[in-house]
């Protein structure tokens, strides 16, 4: 009994030291955010399984939708001794981060997602060099997760549009710009932003990626800044000419409105003369045929006599000249005398 005791004594505190020296296994968890898709890949087993692991299907059947993955472990000696060695991963988590990216791609230091120059630089048929600001957002839809991560295994959707989206955007827009003039290329913007969208959307599709906004903005920037100073200097001069021009319809419009005021003001007097003119000649008609009437006489004197009678005050004259008729000569005489 002494022995059986000493025996399971020293198996226990062999135990505890063997449990003491190898690590803790414990639990180790990765969690997934709701903009983000998850893949669980075995990091072990025959190889015909891995090999499946470069196809797209087996991707897409490795895609899991639980936000909390318990990350399964083995141990691994590293030693002779028992406890030398590590507990490993036998799976391991991906996570594609589907959130949309917006970049601006420009040449100036306070425009752009970057300070650096970063501008879009293309070339006319005529060599002469210039660059134009893009704009550009995409993203990853969740069915697209598996494909994107089948194309690009250890990418991000910032990296790979900072370089190779960024690169197609150049090389389509070049290869649009080559075929016009400078002159011409002012007037083609919509054709070149057009060819780049199809070109771009399209391809990156292919890939998983959403390519949803391409627009260029900011103009021409000319590598030679004397183009640059001609463009503006033409530019003011065709503004001189088009205020020049707006100054002189403007004057031309005052002097139609001054004319047509002055017209109709001469034809207002016209009318106006003519209508006096005619009643001048009503009246004059009107009293050449009323002096032939005696009544027409009457009435005139009638109304002499009532102006005298309501201009006199009451009182006769205090002298009067005194005639006889015969020769025209008369006497004053004051009336008021005895």
């Amino acid at each position: 009994m002494k022995r059986t005791r000493l025996l399971l004594i020293v198996l226990m505190v062999v135990g505890m030291v063997i449990a003491g020296c190898m690590p803790y296994k414990g639990e180790k968890f990765v969690e997934v955010q709701n903009n983000e898709t998850a893949f669980v890949i075995p990091l072990e087993g025959n190889l015909n399984k891995q090999q499946k692991l470069k196809s797209l299907e087996a991707l897409e059947s490795y895609q899991v939708a639980v936000k909390r993955i318990n990350i399964p472990r083995r141990w691994r000696k590293t030693g002779r001794l028992w406890y030398s060695g590590e507990w490993i991963d036998i799976v391991k988590v991906i996570k594609v981060d589907r959130s949309p990216i917006t970049r601006e791609w420009t040449a100036g230091r306070d425009t752009g997602t970057s300070t650096r120059n970063e501008g879009i630089w293309i070339e006319s048929e005529d060599s002469v060099s210039f660059s134009t600001g893009f704009t550009c957002t995409s993203f990853i839809r969740e069915e697209n997760a598996a494909r994107f991560l089948y194309h690009y295994p250890n990418g991000r959707l910032a990296t790979i549009m900072d370089n190779q989206l960024r690169a197609e955007i150049q090389s389509k827009a070049a290869e649009i710009a080559t075929q016009y003039k400078m002159d011409e290329l002012r007037t083609k913007k919509d054709e070149i932003i057009k060819g780049v969208r199809e070109h771009v959307v399209a391809f990156f599709d292919q890939s998983g990626i959403t390519v949803t906004t391409i627009g260029m903005f900011g103009g021409f920037t000319y590598e030679n800044k004397d183009i640059q100073n001609a463009i503006d200097a033409t530019f003011v001069a065709q503004q001189e000419k088009v205020v020049a021009a707006a100054l002189y319809d403007a004057q031309e419009d005052k002097n139609r409105r001054v004319i047509k005021e002055a017209e109709a003001m001469k034809r207002s007097a016209i009318i106006k003369a003519n209508g006096e003119a005619e009643a001048i000649r009503v009246v004059a008609n009107a009293a050449a045929e009323a002096k032939s009437n005696p009544a027409f006489l009457a009435l005139r004197h009638l109304e002499v006599e009532a102006k005298r009678i309501g201009k006199w005050n009451g009182q006769y004259p205090q002298q009067y000249w005194n005639t006889d008729g015969s020769n025209g000569l008369g006497i004053l005489v004051n009336a008021g005398s005895k």
